[in-house]
């Protein structure tokens, strides 16, 4: 019995963590983060790599559910973390590993409704599809999904029902499966579901929608233009700050989707020293050296180019502006749009040591819109193949695709 408890000790001295985060949980999620870092626990990418599920933020009814169907299939111990404020998270980390090797905590992590349920069941059921039509993308690899009896899973919210077989483009019969695609894919955009009809590794019928509210992140990015419009004095450095965070925020999402993890760390440390308020001289010359190193990657171009091409007149009309819309001009594809995301770090680092005031007189319109990237993912994702389709919706992740509020200062404009 000691040896065994030993071993699981051993084992649990770095434990995987995956963490959800929910409606406004942007502050705690990137908490989390740093947190991680700093002890080098790593992030779970599956359910079945994962000792610690963390809940970051006030779950509505719709991730509640995720939530729920995560962890089932979580193998024990585990141990389920709800953490709502950042100020939070060191003390709840510090019993991580004891409370793991006590067995962990098995209990249902949220209550569950009646609502809840009915959700649950039609998203793994039949639903309507739009009509939009899609193109065929190149696959760039990475293997998704893992058999159990009947049901598949893909690393998605919840289960994936058989939905009959089909013929596919090369005339063999494949299995048609509902997959809703979203939170706890790595890199996936917080508030976003995809449900598809995947029929091997394409997307035959794509509908996009709302979980909970996304556009509720809007109020960490654009704080400070609001606290502004309220009346408080806040320094333009403070605003671009926001600005290029949001953006680091973003690319390390589609970094990780790519699979180019050191990266992807990377623009996350750099992201957290401009929240903490990093000298900006610093802040300048580690940008410089990852856009380098990501501009001069063959690889990366090629992973990411001709996907997810988005027209100038089909942005315009969803209603995209920043940086969407001008990649929309640059070819309009995954590649474009993170280009753009660099492009609009550089500069606005050069703002980042700014003292003079933000304007309050400016209404801030909402920093994170996810309508746009609603409307046109449909489109965007049919007939795409699945590791295809992840590299557009993190390249439309709503956190980089809101334009600020600011157009004067220069950096940020359409």
């Amino acid at each position: 019995m000691g040896v065994s408890r030993t071993v699981l000790r051993l084992a649990l001295a770095r434990p995987h963590v995956m963490v959800l985060q929910a409606v406004g949980g942007t502050r705690v999620r990137l908490a989390v983060d740093d947190e991680l870092r700093r002890r080098g626990w790593p992030s779970a990418l599956s359910p079945a790599d994962t000792d610690v599920l963390v809940l970051a933020g006030a779950a509505g009814a719709r991730l509640a559910g995720t939530v729920r169907s995560l962890w089932r299939r979580v193998p024990e111990p585990r141990l389920f973390l709800h953490v709502e404020e950042a100020g939070e998270v060191p003390r709840l980390f510090d019993s991580v590993r004891d409370e793991l090797a006590g067995g962990g905590r098995q209990r249902s992590p949220l209550p569950e409704s009646g609502a809840d349920a009915g959700t649950t069941e039609e998203n793994r059921g039949e639903r309507r599809y739009s009509d939009s039509s899609g193109r065929r993308t190149a696959s760039h690899g990475g293997t998704h999904g893992e058999a159990e009896g009947h049901e598949h899973h893909a690393g998605t919210a919840e289960g994936l029902a058989m939905a009959g077989r089909g013929p596919d483009r090369d005339g063999l019969a494949l299995d048609r499966l509902h997959v809703p695609l979203g939170p706890p894919l790595p890199g996936w955009p917080p508030g976003l579901l995809v449900h598809t009809v995947l029929q091997g590794d394409v997307l035959q019928r794509v509908e996009a929608e709302r979980l909970d509210d996304p556009d509720a992140e809007g109020e960490f990015w654009g704080e400070p233009w609001r606290h502004a419009a309220e009346g408080h004095r806040v320094t333009r450095g403070r605003a671009a700050r926001r600005v290029v965070a949001a953006r680091l925020d973003s690319l390390a999402g589609l970094l990780t989707v790519v699979g180019w993890p050191d990266p992807a760390g990377l623009a996350r440390r750099i992201r957290d020293e401009t929240l903490a308020g990093g000298p900006g001289r610093r802040l300048r010359a580690r940008i410089a050296r990852l856009a380098g190193r990501l501009r001069r990657s063959r690889t990366l171009t090629w992973l990411t180019s001709d996907i997810g091409v988005l027209p100038t007149g089909r942005a315009h009309r969803a209603g995209f502006g920043g940086t969407v819309l001008r990649a929309s001009r640059a070819g309009g594809d995954v590649a474009a749009r993170w280009r753009e995301w660099l492009t609009e770090i550089e500069r606005g680092a050069r703002e980042v040591d700014d003292t003079s005031a933000l304007s309050g007189t400016t209404e801030a319109p909402a920093w994170v819109r996810s309508g746009p990237v609603l409307e046109v993912l449909p489109a965007l994702l049919e007939g795409a193949e699945l590791s295809a389709a992840r590299l557009t919706v993190a390249s439309l992740d709503p956190r980089g695709t809101g334009t600020p509020p600011d157009e004067g200062w220069g950096f940020s404009g359409a």
